[in-house]
């Protein structure tokens, strides 16, 4: 067949290049398909017809791509992007270097075929994967490469087996916030941040940026163990429970999970905020049976300056301007305690910006960025400056993937991976005592994700810290609770192993080794 041996060709190249995982039973045994010698012009026909849908599909299952029913359940959101946006993934997808490379590589092989005998070498390509991967030198580094063995003391494997206690560990987990003698003694802001983690900020040169300075802690393992907007928010607002699979998240849940909830049992009043509309995915109505924190805490943001156009053309309001009235309406009136969670998405991929020049969302992510963390420095300065203990808490969804890699293009979050899911997390004790105050953030840099921080949270609330008397934050880390790194999202899950290495769980249930530690 005459572009069968280029087909498998192009596959192994690729698998050597961390671009996609190939299976090598099922691919030897379409080569096997391809080349053993058939007599009659009838069957030869037959098998082509056979063959190219075949290799399509097998393709298709090599690749990390999401699995055909996650793409079929994800195409009405997909549906809801703006035309501009459409076209700027479509110019992500095609690229030019790529093409070019492809079509002198068909041109190569179309000029040499009828001279070499390419099946031979396809065969051999296929056979050198699992030789290979005996050998242990296969994807040390990059993306897939063939998954570890099972394991002869747990039939499950080692990654497998590692999941599941993970999951039974976490299960086990409960945060209790403990009644105070007396109300509450300082407000809690949440700033729920779409689209930021500490690749991207490394990608944009902003890691230093002053804000985070500005900061008592600092997270710099922290897991947001999601890279959708949808389960990140859910994850933090179920925060007094352990770690769940995706699947755990939308079944029943012990109510004891709720964040919120507990808070308002403590005196809070709770509040939700959102700088857009939230009608996207059904964001809002997520939040609300899903975590809950009820609509009808939800409050009216159409009094803010719109800044920009989301994906799908929806207003996006200005973040300084909708939390500075927020924090004015409220503080004005005089009730303490306040427990706000806002949810901004001003840096998600695909968002426009009136005035800039370019339409291409990667170039303004970072002009964005810098606004973001501006107006989070100012509404600092406006807390600071109402005399009010406050404890904020910057904690971001998931990442923008401004880097993209070979198995993802930027912007693209299907595999979350630490680029996209390690955040800097951050925590800021606003009027403590200038004695009591850190002159630099702390680093933390155990592994952390939302468990420990509403441990942390549970313990501010035990014993306040805005006390002459209080603990200090030094001491309250000492037993700051650790979690272990697995993110996961429908299909796939990521897990960092006792080696440091990763290990992803693609769609078909298989373990294939991800990246360097």
């Amino acid at each position: 067949m005459g572009y069968a041996s280029l087909y498998f060709l192009l596959k192994t190249g690729l698998h050597y290049g961390h671009y996609l995982n190939l299976h090598w039973l099922p691919n030897l045994l379409l080569a096997l398909l391809a080349f053993w010698p058939l007599p009659r012009p009838g069957w030869q026909r037959l098998r082509a017809w056979l063959f190219w849908p075949l290799a399509l599909v097998l393709v298709y299952h090599d690749s990390l791509l999401p699995s055909p029913q996650r793409i079929w359940t994800q195409l009405g959101a997909v549906g809801g992007f703006s035309q501009d946006y459409l076209q700027e993934l479509l110019g992500r997808l095609v690229s030019p270097v790529a093409l070019v490379t492809l079509l002198a590589t068909v041109l190569l092989y179309t000029l040499l075929r009828h001279w070499l005998r390419f099946a031979t070498w396809a065969l051999a390509g296929i056979l050198s994967v699992p030789l290979m991967g005996m050998l242990g030198t296969a994807g040390s580094t990059g993306a897939p490469a063939p998954a570890v063995g099972a394991s002869a003391a747990n039939a499950l494997g080692p990654q497998e087996a590692a999941l599941q206690q993970f999951y039974q560990s976490e299960h086990q987990r409960r945060v209790v916030f403990a009644a105070p003698t007396q109300a509450p003694a300082f407000d809690l802001i949440v700033l729920h941040v779409c689209s930021l983690s500490w690749d991207d900020l490394d990608f944009v040169n902003l890691r230093n940026a002053p804000l985070f300075k500005r900061f008592d802690l600092v997270f710099s393992h922290f897991n947001s163990a999601a890279s959708y907007s949808g389960p990140a928010s859910v994850r933090l607002l179920r925060g007094n429970c352990g770690q769940t699979s995706h699947a755990q998240l939308y079944k029943g849940v012990d109510a004891s999970c709720y964040t919120f909830p507990a808070l308002e049992k403590l005196g809070y009043e709770t509040h939700g905020l959102l700088n857009h509309t939230g009608a996207y995915d059904n964001f809002g109505k997520g939040v609300e049976q899903a975590a809950g924190l009820n609509l009808r805490h939800l409050d009216d943001n159409h009094g803010a300056r719109v800044q920009m156009q989301s994906f799908d053309g929806s207003p996006i309001y200005d973040d300084l301007d909708l939390l500075s009235q927020w924090w004015g309406q409220h503080q004005r009136k005089g009730r303490a305690p306040l427990a706000l969670y806002y949810n901004t998405i001003s840096l998600h991929d695909g968002n426009r910006v009136p005035g800039l020049a370019s339409r291409s969302s990667l170039d303004t992510y970072k002009p964005r960025l810098q606004k973001l963390l501006s107006d989070f420095d100012r509404f600092v300065s406006q807390l600071e400056a109402s005399g009010r203990p406050v404890v904020l808490m910057l904690v971001p969804e998931h990442g923008a993937s401004l880097r993209g890699d070979k198995v993802q293009i930027a912007g693209m979050r299907e595999i979350p991976d630490p680029k996209v899911t390690l955040v800097p997390a951050a925590v800021k004790l606003i009027g403590m005592p200038k004695t009591a105050a850190a002159s630099a953030p702390v680093l933390i840099q155990q592994e952390t994700s939302y468990f420990g921080l509403n441990a942390l949270l549970a313990d501010l609330l035990h014993d306040n810290p805005f006390a002459a008397q209080g603990l200090p934050l030094a001491l309250r880390l000492e037993h700051l609770p650790s979690t272990p790194y697995v993110a996961e999202n429908d299909d796939v899950v990521m897990l960092r192993q006792a080696d440091g290495r990763y290990a992803l769980k693609s769609s078909d249930g298989t373990w294939v080794a991800f990246g360097a530690p």
